[in-house]
Order: structure tokens, then sequence, then C-alpha cells
């Protein structure tokens, strides 16, 4: 692995987190790849399998409990110790790599949910989240200052703020500009990078929009406002302006 072991693996575990159930054979195999190359997780691994037992931690982490209409429910409750958590997860995931466990039957048992893709989102907030931040501890030396929890926490308070009242008038005039806007690129000729900036900052926009943190949203605007300025949509960019200002941005 490369010098910064950090980077690889906070990028493998988001992908995996972050990804589609189709593809997650393929970021399963990365993730785990990743902890292989790496030096300081392979030891981490090695020390701890030694004085556990993956099948009894296993056993141990099922809970389960009967709900009032007589259905049993069954969850998992990781390991407490940081690594044997890390160990756990880790020859979780290779079960599922080798086809020795099923995913979709491991989380319609353990993390059932409306639908697969919920399943699997309970999944990876109870169970690849903190895999990750044992692992971003654990390889916390590499890069020092980039798992700093001052850091975090004054990044997370400078972003935390009240949502703010947006009129629902206002949300579907945004909405609607930002549409046009989009369908007016279609008759102008630009380049696939182009295509995919201006498909970001628009979705970014949107979603800030629904999130009414008026920080994030704030600065959603400012970056589709610059991107589209050099698509010459200046008509649309005006408007915008305007419904932005009647919400105090």
């Amino acid at each position: 692995m490369n010098t910064n072991e950090l980077a690889i693996f906070n990028d493998s575990v988001n992908t995996l987190i972050q990804g589609q159930l189709i593809l997650v054979d393929k970021h399963i195999a990365n993730v785990l790849k990743c902890v292989a190359s790496s030096p300081v997780l392979c030891k981490t691994l090695a020390d701890t399998v030694k004085t556990m037992s993956y099948a009894t931690e296993f056993s141990r982490a099922i809970i389960r409990w009967t709900r009032s209409d007589g259905v049993t429910e069954s969850r998992l409750k990781l390991p407490l110790d940081r690594n044997r958590l890390f160990a756990f997860v880790v020859c979780l995931l290779a079960e599922v790599d080798s086809g020795r466990r099923n995913l979709l039957e491991f989380l319609k048992e353990y993390y059932n949910d409306s639908n697969n893709d919920a399943s699997y989102a309970r999944f990876a907030e109870e169970v690849l989240k903190p895999f990750k931040r044992v692992g971003e501890n654990l390889l916390s030396t590499v890069d020092p200052d980039s798992v700093n929890t001052e850091f975090v926490e004054q990044a997370e308070q400078y972003y935390r703020a009240e949502k703010i009242y947006i009129k629902s008038g206002i949300t579907t005039a945004i909405l609607d500009t930002i549409e046009a806007i989009r369908v007016q690129l279609t008759t102008k000729r630009l380049t696939p990078n182009e295509v995919a900036e201006a498909s970001v900052v628009s979705e970014y926009l949107v979603n800030a929009l629904y999130l009414k943190n008026p920080k994030i949203l704030k600065l959603a605007w400012i970056a589709y406002k610059n991107t589209m300025a050099k698509f010459e949509v200046y008509e649309g960019l005006i408007k915008l302006g305007e419904y932005f200002r009647q919400i105090s941005l």
C-alpha cells in the first residue's frame, strides 16, 4: 500500500457504505484488499484473531426479542473492544466475500427494513461506520491531524445551524428554474466533464434546498452560480439570485 494507508482505507470503506447493493461484492473485495495491504491493519487483525473466536463472537453478538405481535427480531451488537470490533467486521466481510454467508439473507435476518436498500443502509450505519472509525483510529499515526477529533468537532459546530423557513412557493420556483436551466444546457455543446459538473452542482443545490441548513445552502448556491455562469445561462441565474435574496442568502 502507498504511504497514505489512511486515505485508501477511508476511500474504500466510504465506497462500500455509499455504494449500491448490486456492486457490493466488488466493494467488499476492495476493503479486504486494503486491509490485507496495510501492515498496521494486518498486524492488528492477526494479533486479535489469536485470542478470539469469530464464531463465538458472532454468537455472543446476536440479540433477539419478541415483538408485541409475536414476531421475533434479531440484531447484532458489535464487540466493545476496538480491535475485536475491527477483526469481527473483517471476518464478517470475508464470509460474504467467500460466499459462505449470503448478504441478502444476513440483512433480512439482522438488519431487516422496508426493502433491501433500506436494510443495507441500516447495516452501513450500525456496522460499517463503526468499523470505519476504528480503522481510521488504528491508522491515525499515518496522518494524525486528519482524524483529530478537535478539528472534527470544530467543523461540525461550524456547519450546525437551525433550519430556515422557506415558503413552498419559493422552493417550487427555485426548482422550476433549476430545471429550466438544465433544459437550456441540453441545447449547448458541453463536454462530458462539463455535463457532469453541472449535474453535480445542481444535485447539491436541490438537496441543500430541502435540507434548509442556511450555511450549506449558501455554499451550494455559490458553487452552482459560479459553475453555471460559465455556460452563460444568465437569465435563470438572475431569477435564482432574486429567489435566494428572499430567503436572506
